[in-house]
């Protein structure tokens, strides 16, 4: 820790004259994994950081999205499950859905083995499953002209927070330099996309 701005002037004062070698460099393959699919907590933080709705409109549009949205000849369908929920299991209907739409939409390099199971919290009542779409099928652009922009745009994260669930996860080659200088230490690191995965 540097506590003040006089002890940053005394630091790089000392690595002025200071000579920098690369003392290490680490190459190594790291893999970041898809998120479960959205609890209502959950889906309140991604709808306020994505898309900047509050906690109340964000509840507001999916409860419209449960209740059901005119599709044409169709009628209501909801598009969405219950949206208040702590749990993120989700039905074995759904999954073999959904790995079938990964399957034909994106291709097998994309498909896991097996589904992905995610272990929900030990205080989980778990009455409901995850908040998923009811059919997968329906992408977000199938039913774009049936929603608003908002309800649109909530429909899409959720839709794809759920598909993206079930992808493999994406790799990355990591690669961390440390550097010497006189009694200072200092690394960088930085990451290159190897394979998408879910992302």
């Amino acid at each position: 820790d540097i506590p003040s701005e006089a002890e940053a002037q005394r630091v790089l004062a000392e690595l002025e004259p200071a000579r920098w070698l690369v003392s290490g460099v680490t190459q190594k393959e790291k893999r970041r994994y898809p998120a479960p699919p959205f609890t209502t907590s959950k889906l309140q933080q991604a709808g306020f950081n994505k898309l900047r709705f509050t906690t109340k409109r964000t509840m507001m549009l999916a409860q419209r999205l449960y209740e059901g949205v005119e599709l044409g000849d169709e009628g209501a369908v909801a598009l969405i499950t219950y949206m208040r929920t702590d749990s993120v299991r989700v039905g074995a209907d759904a999954l073999a859905q959904v790995r079938d739409l990964i399957g034909a939409d994106y291709g097998a390099t994309y498909l896991p083995e097996k589904p992905i199971f995610y272990k929900s919290k030990k205080d989980a009542q778990d009455a409901h499953e995850a908040i998923r779409p009811t059919d997968v099928a329906r992408t977000p652009e199938s039913v774009r002209k049936y929603l608003d922009d908002d309800m649109y745009r909530l429909y899409r994260l959720i839709w794809q927070r759920f598909v993206a669930s079930q992808m493999v996860p994406a790799v990355f080659d990591q690669t961390t330099i440390d550097i010497a200088a006189g009694d200072y230490q200092f690394r960088a690191s930085g990451a290159v996309l190897k394979f998408n995965g879910f992302l």
